[in-house]
């Protein structure tokens, strides 16, 4: 019987509506990417299981770690990311949930340019800012908390940063908040792919 988990049943639907409608929207395919809530009035999170595809994602293949990732409660290791989240928690009294995902537009921008470029005056207003971040691994090495957490203490206003070579991260006051920030940021990317393309074509004349 998971005992803590089932004590926040609401935290728990918000995190299997969510993984499920990145899924269906195929923004994370396979059993990658992760996201977690934090647990009201402690140092705790639920995360999710890894090696758990969004769409397999259930009270079972959920975990509460501390924000160190020691395992609380939960029969699954937790998610390979599960101590950048903790990190960010710690270092981000606002933030409440955290989305990653491996959108292919956010991912494939990532790769060739250090910021997202705004190609609408909506995506300008809501994401601010929203840097590419190159930690030359699958997994954020911990060498590089400290650099992720400098960039939202230097950016007031950020909610967002694409891992070069790997995804998306979102984080917001509610899951919520945060699902709607990743849908913006795969939005703003392919319309940014979509005008590069447009541009090189009428350039090379085609």
């Amino acid at each position: 019987m998971m005992e803590i988990i089932s004590q926040y049943a609401d935290l728990v639907d918000s995190l299997i509506l969510a993984a499920r409608k990145m899924y269906s929207f195929r923004y994370e395919m396979s059993d990658g990417g992760n996201l977690s809530m934090r647990v009201p009035g402690k140092d705790w999170m639920i995360v999710k299981g890894t090696n758990v595809a969004f769409d397999e994602i259930a009270i079972s293949s959920l975990v509460v770690t501390d924000f160190e990732g020691n395992v609380i409660e939960g029969s699954c290791k937790p998610s390979k990311e599960s101590l950048l989240h903790g990190v960010l928690y710690s270092a981000l009294p606002h933030v409440n949930a955290i989305m990653h995902c491996h959108s292919p537009y956010a991912t494939a921008w990532a790769s060739d340019h250090d910021s997202l470029a705004f190609s609408t005056h909506h995506a300008r207003e809501k994401l601010n800012f929203c840097p590419v971040v190159d930690t030359h691994s699958y997994v954020v090495p911990r060498e590089y908390f400290t650099t992720i957490v400098n960039l939202f203490q230097e950016n007031e206003n950020l909610k967002s940063f694409i891992l070069r070579g790997h995804g998306q991260v979102t984080v917001g006051k509610t899951m919520r908040e945060a699902v709607y920030l990743a849908e913006l940021v795969e939005e703003t990317a392919q319309i940014s792919v979509l005008s590069q393309a447009m541009k090189y074509h009428d350039e090379k004349g085609f």
